[in-house]
């Protein structure tokens, strides 16, 4: 199963249409996972005519996102247990805040999104994992988008796609 992660899209703000390097990720995917700030519901139903989609509202969307995606959520990919929050709110870094909406479930992957810098970690036998955005990269060099992929097996592997330029 081929599973595109994004966050911190913010478009159409940002940009108009996906990016050229992000396309192709996004028609290929089986599975696409949004950890919040769409900003327009527009946006989520793009990413629906790509593949089915898992996502949660962050903190810049607005209201008609906000009001039909909960603020977390866990799914199984073949066996693989993943939550998925934005990480925003008061106090504490954006991981911590991530990692305390879950403290009480059993995760093998944490994904979060709201700082907009690219994270891959593993603590405790749990992959934490921050794609970045593909469309606003905030004091990074490149832009990015994470790509996991889950064989039926069970087994995974996860990785961050970086480009430099979101226009082609």
């Amino acid at each position: 199963m081929h599973i595109i992660i994004l966050a911190d899209t913010h478009m159409p703000r940002m940009a108009k249409i996906w990016p050229p390097a992000l396309l192709p990720y996004l028609e290929s995917a089986d599975h696409i996972v949004h950890a919040g700030d769409f900003n327009d519901r527009r946006v989520l139903a793009s990413l629906q005519s790509f593949a089915p989609v898992t996502a949660v509202y962050g903190n810049t969307d607005d209201p008609d996102v906000t009001e039909i995606l909960p603020s977390k959520q866990v799914v199984s990919f073949h066996g693989v247990t993943v939550g998925i929050t934005h990480g925003h709110g008061k106090g504490k870094t954006t991981e911590q805040r991530a990692r305390a909406a879950f403290a009480e479930e059993s995760l093998d992957l944490l994904i979060y999104g709201h700082s907009h810098i690219p994270e891959q970690k593993t603590e405790e036998e749990m992959v934490l994992f921050n794609p970045g955005s593909p469309t606003d990269k905030r004091r990074q060099k490149q832009f990015s988008f994470g790509e996991l992929v889950v064989e039926e097996d069970g087994t995974w592997t996860l990785k961050h796609i970086y480009y430099r330029d979101k226009k082609g």
